[in-house]
């Protein structure tokens, strides 16, 4: 599975302006103009939030054509916000009156969020009649690669795991439906709800896990795969530096030193 994936799909530190652009740019796609999440920019076509200039941001790449397969970022404490930690989730629990219930003992320097988590349509759906990619004509993607379609998802998550776990930041949130917990779980990534379920884009809850039992727990089928994205975004990180007003590349170096 591990090489399989590999061969088709590639990993992407958006470390870049422009490789954020692809990210913006995808949210955009799949927040506003398929889902309805977001407001329509008619002008530029990107949805971002203010969240964005404190995140690390990652593509997976259809490696065949060059489109965007899925994306996420993982979002960082505002360290000047004396309510919280400032993090989207704890935003959207409020609004709903939902209070998070974490282990007194997280730090906000070791906590950290999953979110924006946005894949096409196109790459959403394994069926023939589903996966024809607009501006491609007649392009199909063929069986084989439909086949690893639904591994987009958890791929996403496992650059999650990596990224975290290279930053150590093993402290991580995320807005989840309970379906994608269960698969995931079925990984062996096994969060722990710790909110009252919420309307929010569908019914969602506040979900955590620690990035080390994530990956003492994850199932020897994904380990490979996994093995694979945390080396290729370990050299991705070294090779692209910092990320301005995130982190300097003297703390990448010696994190993962």
């Amino acid at each position: 599975m591990e090489n399989d994936f590999f061969d088709l799909f590639s990993v992407v530190f958006a470390a870049s302006e422009s490789d954020r652009s692809r990210v913006f740019s995808l949210r955009h796609k799949v927040y506003c103009e398929e889902l309805g999440y977001e407001p329509i920019d008619a002008k530029n076509r990107i949805e971002r939030d203010e969240f964005d200039g404190r995140s690390l941001h990652c593509l997976i790449e259809h490696r065949a054509t060059g489109l965007s397969a899925g994306c996420m970022r993982i979002v960082f404490p505002d360290n000047w916000d004396e309510g919280g930690y400032g993090l989207p989730i704890e935003e959207h629990c409020r609004e709903h009156g939902v209070a998070i219930k974490l282990d007194s003992k997280v730090r906000s320097e070791d906590l950290c969020e999953i979110s924006r988590v946005a894949i096409p349509s196109y790459f959403r759906s394994s069926r023939v009649e589903e996966a024809a990619v607009d501006g491609f004509g007649e392009f199909v993607f063929s069986q084989q690669e439909r086949r690893f379609f639904p591994m987009i998802g958890v791929s996403l998550f496992l650059c999650a795991t990596a990224f975290t776990g290279l930053i150590g930041r093993f402290h991580v949130l995320a807005m989840m439906e309970n379906r994608f917990q269960r698969l995931l779980a079925r990984s062996g990534i096994r969060f722990s709800q710790v909110s009252q379920p919420i309307h929010f884009r569908g019914e969602r809850a506040a979900f955590y896990i620690d990035q080390r039992h994530a990956e003492y727990g994850m199932r020897s089928s994904i380990l490979p795969l996994y093995r694979s994205i945390q080396k290729d975004l370990s050299r991705q990180i070294m090779e692209k530096g910092s990320v301005p007003g995130i982190l300097g590349t003297g703390t990448l170096c010696k994190i993962l030193n």
